[in-house]
């Protein structure tokens, strides 16, 4: 390869300090691959995403994110935590399932030394620690990746009629709600409540609704992102709160709307650090299911707690994380057959150069921001 530096987005060290993330682009030495196991790849980032777990620090609506064990754990990462992308494949460890000039969505060594069904998936097919990777995010213009936790894209022709390439970005958050719904059950004639409605809450909200449930209570403290709730065919939106105090009138509304019936499934989409998960149990009936998608609170963080009317109520929690391969292979088929729409999704597409500003976009709520694609030349 001519091309021997990138740009990569690192956080900054004194935002660290202070507990919030702001990123700045360096020009960094590109990433080798050699004497890595047979398959590596060096993947050209083609698209990018940023996920609601890559934020952390004050958010756009005045509340403090904890950050995750995760988030503290490669936040000095080249590449940071990026692990929502596609590209091509410039270069490969022989022999490898894909040849160069490839095109796949992709994750990131970093997500795949964190999330355990990738990191088994890696060491399984290697026989090699998922650590021989050197760590990076995909918040790059290249960044190391194997072709077990690789899927090809398909050719521009097999791609369903409206479909933007670019939303093959979208196949990694969609793989890990239709991870969390297949924990669920038949959803078929329930009453469902999203807590959240960005990217992650959205995407439950429309799988909910071609699961065939029969209300869909869409809650979020941002009423823009309620408007997109209902185009994603939520059936009902309340304005939510991170108040403890407004959860007996949050109740009172979803009364309402069942009839005093409550919800049977409520799906957690924020992440269940404060009050969310006592949000979540008091809007579920007797013996209903609460699904914790939010990431929980770091190790060292005062952790959430059952409280004890949930648990006489008989309330059953059910976590949702690392999926595996074949689920990430599904969105990716759900996407090319035109069977999940990411297009109302991505609000805003930005060139990655402007990525620190992007960051903060998303992190702050800021320009009516849902998800945003971030390109390259």
């Amino acid at each position: 390869m001519q091309k021997e530096e990138m740009l990569a987005a690192f956080c900054l060290p004194s935002a660290a300090r202070e507990g919030r993330a702001s990123f700045e682009l360096r020009q960094v030495p590109l990433p080798t691959i050699k004497d890595l196991p047979n398959g590596t790849v060096l993947i050209k980032s083609i698209a990018l995403s940023i996920c609601g777990s890559d934020l952390w620090g004050k958010g756009g609506c005045g509340e403090w994110r904890r950050p995750t064990d995760y988030l503290r754990t490669h936040q000095s990462t080249c590449g940071g935590t990026g692990h929502e992308a596609i590209g091509e494949v410039v270069e490969v460890v022989d022999p490898c399932r894909f040849h160069i000039g490839q095109r796949v969505v992709a994750m990131s060594s970093a997500y795949v030394q964190a999330v355990g069904s990738i990191r088994a998936a890696f060491e399984t097919e290697t026989g090699e620690k998922a650590d021989v990777l050197p760590k990076q995010g995909a918040f790059a213009q290249y960044f190391v990746s194997h072709d077990c936790v690789c899927i090809a894209l398909p050719t521009d022709d097999s791609i369903s009629s409206g479909f933007d390439p670019l939303w093959f970005v979208a196949a990694q958050p969609l793989g890990t709600l239709i991870h969390a719904c297949k924990k669920l059950g038949s959803v078929m004639g329930k009453t469902v409540g999203i807590i959240g409605q960005g990217q992650n809450g959205l995407i439950a909200t429309q799988l909910i609704e071609r699961l065939g449930a029969k209300r869909i209570i869409a809650l979020d403290i941002l009423e823009d992102r309620l408007e997109c709730s209902r185009r994603f065919k939520a059936t009902h939106t309340i304005i939510s709160s991170t108040d403890p105090s407004k959860i007996g009138e949050i109740k009172k509304k979803v009364l309402d709307v069942t009839a005093g019936e409550m919800c049977d499934i409520v799906i957690d989409a924020v992440g269940h650090q404060g009050n969310t998960i006592d949000l979540c149990a008091s809007l579920t009936k007797h013996a209903g299911t609460v699904l914790l998608f939010g990431l929980p609170p770091a190790k060292d963080e005062k952790g959430f707690t059952i409280r004890s009317p949930d648990f006489r109520r008989n309330i059953k929690y059910v976590c949702s994380h690392s999926p595996d391969m074949e689920t990430f292979e599904l969105a990716v088929d759900f996407l090319k057959q035109g069977r999940f729409d990411p297009g109302l999704l991505f609000t805003h597409t930005q060139p990655f150069k402007r990525f620190p500003e992007a960051y903060d976009m998303v992190n702050n709520y800021k320009n009516g921001v849902i998800k945003i694609i971030l390109t390259f030349d």
